[in-house]
């Protein structure tokens, strides 16, 4: 019998150790030449947003890394506890990260002198019991995330208060991503939707055959999505009607897998994994498998795709098999392969030359640089998706804390 993505999160859980922190960087480094997307990144010197789970619509969890060197080694600058986990990464807008623990707990950090410039307590009794919450993303002047309980929440990004809440009548592990004021994300009801994101109203649904717990990602007008029976979906943005339909359960190498695994988009294609642990590239145009690539155990988290300067365009996508993938994003061909140590339950980010992943058997994240295969970066502290930037600085998510990082001296 199959282990659902939530057992897995408790188990990953109960191997957490009390971490202590150490950050060690174990080589030196210099930035990245790159242009956005795998193809993408946006520039190292100047301050940028990573408003959403995955950095860009496209979801490639990608930053290049121009004027301003961001790979190890690295030093500690400060770290903020939020007192519960963080599952996902803080939404990061305008020089201030919007964190949002498994409570449901926000708080604005701004970065660069980490003042705490509001925080929203969730009143337990408002729904009854503890939520756990989507990532948070920020547009447009709100702070939306999601709960499991099926509530779509916006904040005012300026002073934390609540400016609407939709019930959306679901369980809710899709986290949404936002567009020209427009918010996508799908529902274990199997629902996809969008709402504007001014007031929540919703615009249009599209109904699955299965829940929708992969989080949408958004290309060129279309949505992007894979429900939990083994279908990717592509859909027109503006009205929700399907463009094509791909079941990877009828075509080789067949299998019984769902998406848990957001897809990730560049190169014309969609990347995306199931959980059973097998990797895929979908043409774009009509949802053509173009390659797979078994790992051999359980994939939840997402692929990053980027083409770091002196490297092929690469998916980097991590297993429960303890490894760290590292796969051609044209044939799909093995590249390398990292032993982490651990399963490697969540997503990895590339950041300048440098990937970084994180296993909670080993209560670590490391950073590996891309061009050479080599470890650069270790720290004593394990989490889903561990690292994020602002441009400037590193930010990693720990198990209970905000860490900020900031290049050392060689």
């Amino acid at each position: 019998m199959k282990t659902g993505p939530f057992v897995h999160r408790i188990l990953a859980c109960l191997a957490v150790s009390a971490s202590a922190l150490a950050v060690a960087a174990c080589g030196g480094g210099s930035g990245g030449d790159g242009s956005e997307s795998a193809t993408s990144g946006g520039s190292g010197g100047a301050l940028i947003d990573w408003p959403y789970f995955g950095r860009v619509p496209e979801r490639t969890h990608y930053l290049a890394t121009e004027s301003r060197p961001l790979d190890p080694p690295l030093k500690e600058a400060w770290s903020i506890n939020t007192h519960a986990l963080i599952e996902f990464p803080p939404a990061i807008g305008a020089g201030v990260a919007f964190v949002v623990n498994k409570y449901g707990n926000a708080k604005a950090v701004r970065l660069r002198d980490r003042k705490v410039l509001w925080e929203k307590i969730r009143d337990p009794k408002e729904k009854g019991k503890p939520a756990d919450v989507t990532a948070p993303l920020y547009h447009q002047g709100r702070v939306i995330f999601a709960d499991i309980d099926g509530h779509l929440v916006a904040l005012d990004s300026d002073d934390g208060h609540q400016v609407w809440d939709r019930d959306l009548d679901a369980h809710l592990e899709s986290s949404p991503v936002a567009v020209d004021g427009v918010v996508y994300l799908g529902d274990d009801g199997t629902n996809v939707v969008a709402l504007r994101a001014s007031d929540g109203k919703v615009l249009w649904e599209f109904n699955s055959p299965a829940a929708i717990k992969a989080s949408p990602s958004y290309h060129d007008g279309r949505v992007y999505v894979g429900d939990y029976e083994g279908s990717m979906f592509c859909l027109d943005a503006e009205t929700g009607r399907p463009v094509w339909r791909t079941n990877t359960t009828k075509l080789p190498p067949f299998g019984s897998g769902g998406f848990y695994s957001s897809p990730a988009i560049d190169l014309g294609r969609a990347y995306a994994a199931r959980d059973d642990g097998t990797v895929y590239a979908f043409d774009l145009e009509r949802g053509r498998i173009e390659w797979s690539f078994p790992t051999g155990s359980y994939i939840y988290g997402s692929p990053a795709v980027a083409a770091v300067p002196g490297t092929p365009a690469t998916v980097y996508i991590g297993s429960y098999d303890e490894h760290l993938y590292a796969l051609d994003a044209r044939s799909g061909k093995r590249r390398w392969r990292y032993e982490v140590g651990g399963p490697v339950p969540g997503t990895a980010t590339v950041v300048g030359h440098t990937v970084y992943t994180s296993s909670f058997k080993t209560d670590e994240t490391i950073g590996i640089d891309v061009r050479t295969r080599k470890r650069t970066f270790h720290l004593r502290q394990a989490g889903y998706t561990p690292m994020v930037s602002d441009g400037r600085r590193l930010f990693l998510i720990g198990y209970f804390e905000l860490i900020g990082l900031v290049p050392a001296p060689g």
